[in-house]
């Protein structure tokens, strides 16, 4: 039986979210994916076009298997020749000494091989013209973030049943490999795919702890960019 984070509500589930890169290759309950992926149906998109799809992939290893070689081609690529002293900067919120194994899974790519092991890879796709408007609706302002929203819905559902999800944007990020993946599900040319979320059962348990974050005064500004907004517990 999975241990689960049973109970939770919503506002734990938040502020409990982890990327998990690390997954048993243990099956999910259908049931347990269901819920999840119902979420996404709820997300609000302009003028309810709902110009989203998304393609769940749960059994076809080959495939997850391909993705996987995918993510850590192009993260060979991308770190591959990068000097150890320009990432560690980017990794500042990780223990020191953990930093040079965690480059060395960057500039190799395993560290990004974890939707081999996912249970569940779903592709997630934008179009910028699949409704009846004579309008284009550009997806860097409308699919992608309906996207966002959605995946967010989802994530949160994975994390409050207790299991690990990792976003990737490797297989879909470099056109030729997108079109690749577009060819190998049959995705339309009118539909483009943003993003591949991997959910599974996580290796390790969850952590508690995660990278720190600016203080909310830090994010947000009130009435005027530079005027950091004051939680009410400091206001006098």
């Amino acid at each position: 039986m999975l241990e689960r984070n049973g109970g939770q509500d919503f506002f734990s589930a938040i502020r409990r979210r982890r990327s998990i890169r690390e997954f048993t290759g243990e099956k999910i309950p259908d049931e347990d994916i269901e819920k999840i992926i119902d979420t996404a149906r709820y997300a609000p998109s302009p003028e309810n076009f709902q110009n989203v799809r998304y393609v769940l992939i749960r059994k076809d290893e080959d495939l997850k298997k391909t993705i996987a070689d995918i993510c850590q081609e192009a993260s060979g690529e991308l770190f591959g020749s990068a000097p150890y002293e320009l990432t560690q900067g980017r990794l500042w919120y990780m223990p020191e000494s953990r930093r040079p194994a965690t480059f060395k899974d960057m500039r190799d790519g395993s560290l990004f091989r974890y939707p081999e092991k996912s249970d569940s890879l779903i592709v997630c796709c934008a179009s910028e013209s699949y409704h009846d408007s004579p309008l284009i609706y550009p997806n860097e302002y409308f699919g992608s973030v309906t996207l966002g929203m959605a995946i967010q819905s989802m994530w949160t559902a994975a994390s409050t049943l207790g299991y690990g999800v990792g976003y990737q944007a490797f297989p879909v990020m470099e056109p030729r490999r997108a079109e690749y993946i577009c060819d190998e599900i049959g995705i339309p040319r009118l539909w483009k795919p943003i993003s591949v979320l991997c959910i599974g059962v996580p290796i390790k348990p969850i952590r508690m702890i995660g990278p720190s974050r600016w203080p909310l005064e830090g994010f947000f500004f009130e009435e005027r960019w530079g005027n950091p907004y004051v939680r009410k517990a400091f206001r006098k």
